[in-house]
């Protein structure tokens, strides 16, 4: 068997990006000692001159000057720092960028582990800062030529990407998921209000499962339409830390001025075609105040995976908006504590035999030795 000399210079060059490599990490922090007055935007490793090298991407505060230092990857020396001018319209794409860097809780060396262990790669080439769907994010391409990931700047998710022919979340139309809402909350009268729904698809076409509060009694009820008609309903009282939630909810629905129609609105404003899965209402007492948003998971036209959240407390046109990278809860966290346990089976016995639609895990009407396979199947 013979061994050509290209196959044995390609497993040299391999060999060579595996072992002599100072990583991204380091060449992060040589490249902002390389040029102190800039900001990085990005870096990259590449072969120049036969060297392979990690190549820096730096911009001053007026966006002018790029700084593109040099560092040899096997040592980490610094070879060279280029500066070059930027163009008017480079800095008319960067400027959007740069107004938003305030933002970023994670740098280059996180975002690039987060996304290594997301794809199970270790050959990223470049990781560079991107506006992906109205969020900051990292972009890491790696040497495949085809493999790219986003991480969220600010809470280190993931930014999902579907094909067309994925398995995605169920998902509707806003005007669809908005004429829901009005029709669950037509049927349900005086005093109830939308807190949450959620997209279904059922034979014979879509759903909306509108969550409803009746703010008198703290009694909820899950409303299921179908275009302009109501399904089904069934009523329930909150179990657990249900309660909790529940009760947050309604000592703090006095600062919302934007419904959830109105956010789901904006939503549509802001990624025009978007398909609505999700949305909910959330509180949040800190310090400083109490936050009333709603949260709503959709997929974009592009088919991008999102969190928009809006600003319930002010009305809709005034309000605060953000996007962020969404955040699975893992089916059987009922707590919502990050891990399914003893807490969740816990939760689950104070509704057993109950039809809680919250807790029906696997969707058959009850809550009961079903749904408890169901916690087991995602333990931990």
């Amino acid at each position: 068997m013979s061994i050509s000399t290209t196959s044995v210079l390609a497993t040299l060059l391999i060999a060579s990006t595996v072992t002599a490599d100072i990583g991204f990490s380091a060449a992060v922090d040589a490249s902002r000692a390389a040029a102190p007055a800039g900001t990085l935007f990005g870096i990259k490793q590449r072969i120049r001159n036969n060297i392979w090298i990690y190549e820096g991407e730096l911009y001053n505060a007026a966006l002018t000057t790029q700084f593109q230092p040099r560092i040899n990857r096997d040592t980490g020396a610094l070879i060279r720092v280029d500066l070059n001018a930027v163009s008017k319209s480079e800095r008319a794409a960067l400027h959007p960028i740069a107004d938003r860097l305030g933002e970023v809780q994670i740098d280059f060396a996180a975002a690039l582990a987060i996304a290594n262990a997301s794809t199970q790669r270790s050959d990223a080439e470049r990781i560079a800062y991107d506006l992906e769907a109205g969020i900051l994010a990292y972009q890491v391409d790696y040497f495949d030529g085809e493999t790219k990931i986003y991480v969220d700047s600010v809470t280190g998710g993931v930014i999902p990407h579907h094909g067309a022919n994925d398995d995605m979340d169920d998902t509707n139309p806003s005007t669809s998921v908005i004429g829901a809402i009005g029709v669950a909350e037509g049927f349900k009268g005086e005093g109830w209000v939308t807190i949450g729904l959620e997209s279904e698809a059922e034979k014979g076409g879509n759903i909306v499962e509108v969550l409803l509060l009746d703010l008198q009694s703290g009694m909820l009820s899950m409303v299921n339409v179908g275009g302009d008609a109501v399904l089904s309903s069934n009523d329930f009282q909150p179990v657990g830390s249900q309660i909790t939630r529940i009760q947050r909810v309604r000592d703090n629905w006095n600062l919302v001025h934007t419904g959830l129609a109105a956010a789901v609105a904006a939503a549509e404003g802001a990624y025009p075609g978007a398909g609505i899965s999700e949305a909910e209402f959330e509180v949040e007492v800190e310090d400083a105040g109490t936050t009333v948003n709603w949260k709503i998971n959709l997929i974009t036209a592009e088919l991008i995976e999102i969190d928009y959240f809006v600003d319930a407390s002010t009305p809709a046109a005034n309000g605060f908006r953000f996007a962020a990278a969404p955040v699975a809860v893992k089916l059987g966290d009922i707590n919502r504590d990050g891990v399914v346990n003893s807490r969740d089976m816990s939760e689950l016995f104070d509704a057993w035999g109950m039809a809680n639609p919250l807790l029906d895990l696997n969707g058959d009407g009850v809550v009961g030795s079903r749904d408890l396979s169901v916690i087991f199947s995602n333990w931990g």
